[in-house]
């Protein structure tokens, strides 16, 4: 009989999805997301699917030079994630 690894055993366990909290805050936008947003309207072609709107996205951005102003962006949305995600958790312990 073959010796049945650790990983082996693993795979053949069943993983239950952990279910998400409708009432949780929603998670911010990274800086990226924050200039696709704004830059959308200009990349978007017609005919294009989101995937080549994405792509053409993500090689424009790779050329910005100055991204501090979408990262100063997502650093304020990132601490009201974290305000309203402590203020989720305060009133659900």
């Amino acid at each position: 009989m073959p010796k049945v690894t650790k990983d082996a055993q693993d795979d053949r366990i069943k993983k239950t999805k952990k279910t998400k909290d409708p009432n949780a805050p929603k998670r911010p936008l990274s800086a990226y997301f924050l200039w696709l947003n704004e830059n959308r309207p200009r990349l978007t072609k017609p005919g294009m699917g989101v995937a080549d709107v994405a792509k053409a996205g993500g090689a424009e951005w790779r050329l910005v030079e100055d991204k501090s102003k979408w990262e100063k962006l997502a650093q304020q949305e990132k601490a009201k994630y974290q305000k309203a995600l402590e203020a989720y958790n305060k009133g659900s312990a």
